[in-house]
């Protein structure tokens, strides 16, 4: 029970700005393992979502952008730097996987990484407004459970693939420590996450986001 907290806290920490204990004693085997609670994060954040999309003082354009804000905040851009990075990398014109995974490591920001985060930030705005006011969506649902289902897929990539570079460092911790287990368990509870009160129709999903996953 001790690890599975440990774990937790773990995938809290990482995903987020919310700071955990200075002596969590992570071992390379939690921090793949921390990857089957990562829905819970994704929840987490949902529920932050849904809190200011009910802050009735601002139009839905406004409350569109604080919510991409929010997100940018609470995970530190985590997610965003990984964007730049991999369209600075992909898109620099040489097939050397090495050269990419170089340029992919370079802290500084390429115009091709730039333009990619601008364009995505502002589809992400664009879509979270139409959330907010498209007529008949139960859009507090939608607010809550889609950085669950985000977060779902990530043991299973990590599971599938290889890790891409040589030399050791903490992304090598992830892919040498996931399971099937982790992938089930993150699974699963998107699963519970994604059911709607009352209703039972939403368990259709189960195995559409495991085909997402395999696509």
């Amino acid at each position: 029970m001790k690890k599975l907290i440990k774990q937790i806290i773990f995938a809290v920490t990482f995903l987020t700005i919310i700071p955990g204990p200075k002596k969590l004693n992570i071992t390379p085997e939690d921090t793949g393992r921390s990857m089957a609670f990562y829905p819970i994060v994704g929840i987490t954040i949902g529920i932050f979502l849904f809190l200011i999309s009910r802050y009735g003082y601002i139009s839905a354009f406004t409350t569109s952008i604080f919510i991409t804000v929010f997100l940018l905040l609470i995970t530190r851009g985590l997610h965003a730097d990984g964007l730049i990075d991999s369209f600075d990398g992909f898109l620099s014109g040489t097939k050397n996987p090495e050269k990419i995974l170089e340029i992919m490591k370079d802290s500084n920001i390429g115009a091709l990484g730039f333009i990619a985060a601008f364009s995505v930030y502002l589809i992400k705005i664009a879509l979270i407004y139409e959330l907010l006011t498209r007529k008949g969506i139960n859009y507090p649902y939608y607010l809550m459970i889609l950085p669950a289902l985000s977060r779902s897929g990530v043991s299973f990539a990590v599971y599938l693939f290889k890790y891409p570079r040589k030399k050791g460092g903490l992304g090598r911790d992830f892919f040498s420590s996931i399971g099937i287990t982790q992938v089930l368990i993150s699974f699963f509870i998107t699963v519970i996450f994604t059911l709607e009160k009352g209703t039972y129709k939403n368990l259709f999903l189960a195995p559409a986001v495991f085909i997402f996953w395999l696509i």
